[in-house]
């Protein structure tokens, strides 16, 4: 796979974890406290596991102990979390070569495990994961009366194939 598909890739992730955040803003809270808090758990989660993988495609050091924050963000503060964090990939898929990609990287996991992944491996992980947990918490929108985004690519590609 080509470094402008998988920059396409990352612009649709970055468009559909928007949507999906704007999509729990309208979940009533005084009903589906419970529903709403985990939407945000995953969302978070994914974006963690984004960031831990961010440092290891670059070879750096990251201080997650876990999956997951302590902490809850608000839709507001994850939006700006992982939308900063998804413009990076779009850039550094950009600035990769095709032998850049198939480079295979050494990595810790958080579980203390070694790991070696080629890092177009490493960049599917980051999309296909968040793809699998948006999909839980479109489940968990359409349980709490919110119709959940599309979250398919040819709707995004119809829509935004200029971004």
């Amino acid at each position: 796979m080509s470094t402008d598909k998988i920059a396409t890739l990352f612009r649709y992730k970055r468009w559909i974890d928007s949507e999906t955040l704007q999509a729990i803003k309208r979940v009533d809270v005084s009903a589906n406290a419970e529903k709403r808090h985990l939407t945000l758990r995953l969302m978070n989660h994914i974006y963690v596991v984004d960031m831990i993988f961010r440092a290891n495609i670059t070879g750096q050091k990251h201080d997650y102990t876990a999956l997951n924050t302590p902490e809850t963000p608000s839709p507001d503060e994850l939006l700006t979390k992982m939308t900063e964090c998804t413009e990076w990939y779009i850039q550094h898929v950009d600035s990769m070569t095709p032998a850049d990609l198939v480079e295979a990287i050494k990595f810790q996991f958080v579980d203390g495990g070694q790991g070696e992944m080629k890092a177009v491996d490493m960049l599917n992980h980051v999309l296909f994961h968040g793809a699998y947990h948006r999909g839980a918490v479109g489940w968990l929108l359409s349980e709490s009366g919110i119709t959940p985004p599309k979250d398919v690519l040819t709707v995004f590609l119809r829509d935004h194939n200029h971004d």
